[in-house]
């Protein structure tokens, strides 16, 4: 009996791994799905203590594998997710079979960067920190990710990669558009009245979305 399909996933901003687990839960048969604590959005006292850095991130992707004992996988990443699991794919090709992005970005609109932290700075600490990340980090978050800029990496991914994003969440269509049409080869599928989480909001149809992928 051959080993099961194994999928790392990614969880994004202000979200936790326990955001994927209706996702896992709905993989195909003869697939199984570990979510990571992204370092720097994690309550673990181990993961917490230096901010998110976009490189740190991708790097502890690889160490996951390393302590798993797996040579490869394959990675799905959400948001800020979907950027470490980029990262990972250009640091790292030989340790991916596959890349899916949701919802993921290209370079983030500073403008969307700045009202979000804005939003972020007015809520007080408290609303923070139960089942992800705190005040702190997301801010410290937010500012690393004014910096990211994929636009010339895109064409160097030479993974079999999945696009996936939600047809209202406008913000982000326009980046999966372009990560589709630059990495060569990528898939793209937009999700009919999906939203910004769509591992929240339609797990099921994203664990067929990733079978399907996978298995082709």
């Amino acid at each position: 009996m051959s080993d099961p399909e194994l999928v790392l996933f990614l969880h994004g901003l202000g979200d936790s791994p326990a955001s994927w687990d209706a996702v896992i839960e709905n993989l195909p048969a003869g697939m199984q799905g570990i979510a990571l604590n992204v370092p720097g959005l994690s309550l673990e006292q181990d993961l917490e203590s230096a901010p998110f850095e976009l490189h740190r991130a991708a790097a502890h992707v690889r160490k996951e594998l390393d302590s798993l004992g797996v040579a490869q996988t394959h990675l799905c990443g959400l948001s800020l997710g979907a950027m470490v699991a980029l990262q990972t794919a250009i640091d790292s090709p030989q340790r991916l079979r596959t890349l899916t992005l949701v919802a993921g970005q290209v370079k983030p609109p500073r403008w969307l960067m700045t009202l979000q932290s804005t939003l972020v700075r007015m809520l007080p600490a408290k609303v923070f920190g139960k089942d992800g990340p705190n005040k702190t980090q997301i801010l410290a978050a937010l500012k690393a990710a004014k910096t990211v800029d994929f636009s010339t990496s895109l064409s160097d991914v030479r993974i079999p990669t999945l696009v996936l994003c939600g047809s209202r969440d406008r913000p982000n269509l326009p980046a999966a558009r372009r990560l589709a049409t630059e990495i060569p080869d990528a898939r793209l599928r937009i999700i009919p009245d999906g939203g910004h989480t769509l591992n929240q909001s339609s797990p099921a149809l994203i664990a067929k979305e990733l079978g399907s992928f996978i298995a082709g």
